[in-house]
């Protein structure tokens, strides 16, 4: 369902950048948005160059090149999950250069991985790094989705949900079960297209889980699975791991803790001050969570701490831990079989059994890292492997790698992108 829909061209300020004009040789400017719910990191915070304040004024929200070509407004939408959680969903119809005004587009559905949304996909150095907006000048209708619990998704229908700890009450299965149905659907509806999928990390394990809730395959065409996560027994993030080991989640439920969110102030400016540090690389601290990613540009370090870490459930952390402690892909356990028959109908929480769930024939692209922490390439093998019967699975192995990499590299323009709209284009 659908609530409302807003086309966003927010009051924008004008930051003149006098270090810029003897590199460019023109009269440049930088435009930043002010818009007090949705900041715009999803393109403006990449630092969009005005090189015509006439046309920029006829077009406040555009990103402009010398030949004044230009991204149009983002539409921002909100809808519904089965259960009345309120998301909000981001679309780019048409690009700058390629396919304007084009009718019937393929829709591209892009979801986040954890402790991010949907701005994470703008965390580069330059616009043409973006995967949304590479897809964009590709020929695609894009869609971008923000899950439960970020901050641009942080309502429910029901005000006292919205303002209780009850509102953190969910895991990775009712982001797969509710969220990603929502907002495929609408898509689906809109375009009356089938959906072609692309998802990052947290955002390949809804997936994953979304096919043994639901017929996935009669709404999306297609699967791009970046930093594939279904198994996590391999994880070499060694503070997740200690984590998920001592059992922290469980024990901040206890005390009542309903969610962990550490974008809070000091703790912020701490990060902050001490990722500008001279000689201070955060993407190498960054490593130790994710593996030593390869391509990151040091410039991007304060975007990316604009944007990271977002809130994530304390049931949700502990549906992970659960996981890497078991080596097995199931629902959240409830920790007693009369809890778990109540939600499941079994004593124990269900396996997801992808093998069987998946059709045979849906076109999957896994692209995955040798030095993913997360994603470790046991576990993605270990995923390959139980759909070795399947006939439409096709891999990229990118060994220098790690998890960040595969949305943030300034290389993935060139040696991943590519491949991804074509296996999309092939399947269209």
């Amino acid at each position: 369902m659908v609530k409302s829909a807003t086309l966003l061209c927010p009051i924008i300020y004008l930051n003149h950048v006098t270090n810029l004009l003897s590199s460019i040789g023109a009269h440049a400017y930088i435009a930043e948005v002010v818009e007090p719910e949705f900041s715009l990191n999803m393109i403006m915070v990449i630092r969009l160059l005005i090189w015509n304040i006439t046309e920029f004024q006829k077009h406040p929200f555009t990103i402009y090149k010398k030949s004044r070509t230009h991204f149009p407004c983002l539409y921002a939408l909100e809808v519904i999950t089965d259960d009345g959680y309120v998301l909000r969903m981001h679309r780019f119809p048409e690009g700058r250069i390629n396919y304007p005004g084009r009718r019937n587009k393929p829709p591209v559905y892009l979801q986040h991985g954890i402790l991010v949304d949907a701005a994470n996909w703008f965390t580069v150095s330059h616009a043409d790094q973006a995967l949304p907006l590479i897809l964009v000048e590709a020929g695609f209708d894009v869609w971008l989705g923000n899950t439960r619990g970020t901050r641009y998704s942080r309502k429910h229908v029901s005000e006292n949900i919205s303002s209780s700890d009850d509102y953190w009450d969910f895991t990775v299965s009712e982001m797969g079960k509710y969220d990603l149905p929502a907002f495929i659907d609408f898509v689906n509806q809109h375009t009356g297209q089938k959906v072609h999928f692309i998802g990052h990390s947290l955002g390949t394990t809804q997936f994953f889980a979304a096919f043994s809730e639901w017929k996935v395959e009669e709404k999306v065409k297609t699967a791009t699975l970046l930093s594939p996560i279904a198994f996590l027994n391999h994880i070499r993030a060694h503070f997740v791991v200690i984590s998920a080991k001592a059992y922290i989640g469980e024990i901040a439920g206890t005390f009542g803790i309903p969610f962990v969110d550490l974008k809070v102030q000091p703790l912020s400016a701490i990060t902050y001050a001490f990722c500008n540090v001279p000689g201070i690389n955060c993407w190498e601290v960054f490593s130790k969570f994710s593996g030593p990613n390869c391509c990151m540009n040091a410039s991007t370090v304060n975007l990316y701490l604009h944007n990271w870490p977002e809130a994530a459930s304390i049931k949700t952390l502990t549906h992970l831990s659960q996981n890497i402690r078991t080596g097995i892909f199931s629902k959240y356990d409830y920790g007693n079989p009369a809890t778990n028959r109540e939600h499941y109908g079994v004593p124990e929480a269900p396996v997801y059994d992808i093998q069987t769930s998946i059709p045979k024939d849906f076109p999957l692209l896994f692209c995955h890292g040798g030095l993913d922490a997360l994603a470790d390439p046991k576990d993605v093998q270990r995923t390959l492997s139980i759909l070795r019967s399947h006939r439409n699975i096709h891999e990229i192995y990118v060994d220098n790698y790690a998890h960040y990499d595969f949305i943030n590299a300034m290389t993935a323009k060139d040696v991943l992108y590519p491949d991804v709209v074509n296996f999309i284009k092939a399947h269209d």
